[in-house]
């Protein structure tokens, strides 16, 4: 507890202005982290080697929250907490879990910090609006209609069949607006709904539930663990399956143990926006110094790069004024020129879509 409370102190020597990155620094979640981690720290350097925000040094705090709920709750109160001008929080990116997001939301606007999701998320984690909270990517329920328009295209008339953990209300959510876009469809007779209950046995069971019926599609959501599980059980059963799944749900060994397993499969990622113009005059500088954007890196890039466009926008840090700047206006955000409204955007950033075979990868969408 002492290291974590250490986390999320940054132990300024002067009144810099501090931004956090929340996020899990250790197990399975490392690497995301890691990759939006540095991402911001691309652009908090950009901004210091340019004489600051609003003439500021801007300081990057790394917080380490290992997806506890108790343990978010500790990290939200004790940002909160921090009023002196050398600890108070400005911005905080993430958290990269969904732990007691309601919650945590609430105490970081009563201490008058902006939150930003740098990565899309449920709308099933926030029963309650929060101006606050800007959710930079969109939420996963509407990145839905996308994956379906996909499959349609390379795979129509095919019968997918959705395997989901029903006790997990992310992915509940998910499978329900998966089901809805098959209805709105008019293809309900195409989709499988297949639920579990968290356990591998429990899993274990829906698989076997779709191997019995002729299904050509599997879209996993899972654990680690029981989707490697289900990976081994399709290869067994049927090999010929197409198996899909998100590649946020994954440890970063799965690729690798999915080419061993399935000869043919689909992994969704957000987009490396390496395409999108605001980005493109740092990918030019990053690569000539031997440093290649992947992953996640350019959202916690762009989340820190949107602050900063809205403080200087207000001429101020001042809570208030900042999320004003937001309302209402057009942003490029690398998916396009989307609007936001109390934190939400009119566009979610879409799905990038791998196609896996024989160990190849290539970029359907």
């Amino acid at each position: 507890m002492l290291l974590f409370m250490l986390a999320v102190h940054p132990f300024s020597a002067s009144a810099d202005i501090n931004i956090a990155v929340v996020s899990p620094m250790s197990g399975s979640y490392k690497y995301f982290s890691e990759e939006l981690f540095n991402g911001a720290k691309i652009a908090v350097d950009e901004i210091n080697n340019r004489g600051g925000l609003l003439g500021e040094k801007v300081n990057l705090v790394p917080v380490d929250d290992p997806c506890d709920d108790i343990l978010s709750l500790s990290a939200a109160q004790m940002m909160s907490l921090n009023k002196e001008n050398d600890q108070k929080m400005y911005l905080v990116i993430g958290p990269h879990c969904p732990n007691s997001s309601d919650q945590v939301a609430d105490l970081l606007a009563g201490a008058g910090i902006v939150q930003i999701h740098p990565t899309s998320i449920s709308r099933n984690f926030y029963g309650m609006q929060h101006p606050n909270v800007v959710r930079f990517a969109g939420y996963k329920e509407n990145q839905v209609a996308g994956m379906v328009d996909f499959l349609n295209k390379y795979y129509p008339n095919k019968k997918m069949a959705v395997v989901y953990d029903e006790d997990d209300a992310e992915m509940k959510s998910i499978a329900e607006a998966i089901n809805a876009q098959y209805v709105k469809n008019k293809q309900a007779d195409y989709l499988l709904m297949a639920s579990y209950k968290t356990s591998e046995a429990s899993m274990a069971a829906a698989v076997d539930r779709v191997l019995a019926t002729d299904v050509d599609l599997a879209y996993l959501m899972g654990s680690y663990g029981n989707i490697l599980s289900a990976t081994e059980q399709f290869k067994d059963g049927d090999d010929d399956i197409v198996l899909i799944t998100d590649r946020y749900y994954l440890n970063k060994k799965f690729i690798k143990k999915v080419n061993e397993l399935s000869k043919d499969g689909l992994v969704l990622s957000l987009s490396s926006l390496n395409n999108n113009p605001n980005f493109a005059s740092s990918l030019v500088r990053l690569r000539l110094w031997g440093i290649e954007p992947e992953g996640l890196m350019p959202y916690g890039y762009l989340s820190v790069k949107m602050w900063s466009n809205m403080v200087n926008g207000a001429k101020s840090f001042k809570y208030s004024r900042v999320l004003k700047q937001l309302n209402g206006r057009k942003i490029d955000t690398g998916w396009g020129n989307t609007s936001f409204e109390k934190g939400e955007p009119d566009v979610a950033a879409p799905f990038t879509i791998y196609h896996i075979k024989d160990g190849e990868y290539t970029q359907l969408q």
